[in-house]
């Protein structure tokens, strides 16, 4: 059977997530780049494989799938089933998906909802509604770390995977991430990762990105 085919673009934090577990897990998957800046990914083609337009969209021999957390445990569940990353162990699996909930329906969208602003040119400036909320979202993350070095145990699981990307990238853009010891630990143990240092250099990039259009970056967040 062919290898399932990932749609990505290089410097989206989703899509990296998916990128760091190919490459923890050696797994085969065609890697096609496809530029949603430029309208590639609202080709009828494209809809037809995901009516949300969205990236990453993996395509397994016509099962087709979007939203990258699901992506991340459906190619463990298919090609590396019970793997240390999403174990086939009941409450294990359940923390981890309370995790991944957490980054999707909270941390995600209130901080990306915030800094994405600076990237698309509708604030100019960091202000104290910006800084507050950042700051909460932070906090509230580093809780998932209170007793353990990882997100969801003492290993690395889909969600740490899920969690660098987004995090990696605030880095770059000037996050002081030091002013939160347990998530500047978990950061540092990340460097472990197979995929780390590719994805620093995709971090690298956004920052360059945000500070193209705001110098300063997110050192007013600090």
């Amino acid at each position: 059977m062919p290898a399932p085919t990932l749609y990505y673009f290089p410097v989206s934090p989703p899509a990296r997530s998916v990128l760091l577990l190919i490459k923890e897990l050696g797994l085969n998957v065609n890697l096609k780049e496809v530029n949603p800046m430029e309208g590639e990914t609202r080709t009828e083609e494209f809809i037809r494989m995901n009516p949300e337009h969205t990236i990453p969209t993996l395509d397994d021999n016509g099962f087709y799938l979007g939203e990258s957390r699901a992506i991340l445990t459906y190619l463990i569940d298919a090609y590396r089933p019970g793997h240390t990353l999403y174990p086939n162990i009941p409450k294990e699996k359940a923390l981890i998906n309370r995790v991944l909930h957490h980054d999707l329906g909270s941390f995600y969208p209130k901080f990306f909802g915030q800094i994405g602003a600076l990237f698309s040119g509708s604030a100019t400036e960091i202000s104290e509604e910006m800084k507050t909320t950042t700051q909460k979202t932070l906090s509230d993350l580093e809780n998932y770390l209170i007793r353990n070095d990882y997100f969801a145990g003492e290993n690395p699981t889909v969600a740490d995977l899920s969690l660098l990307p987004p995090i990696a990238s605030a880095v770059h853009c000037g996050l002081d991430l030091s002013k939160y010891q347990r998530l500047n630990a978990w950061y540092e143990s990340c460097k472990q990762l197979k995929g780390f240092e590719d994805d620093q250099e995709a971090s690298r990039k956004i920052g360059e990105m945000l500070r193209s259009k705001f110098p300063s970056g997110l050192e007013a967040l600090n």
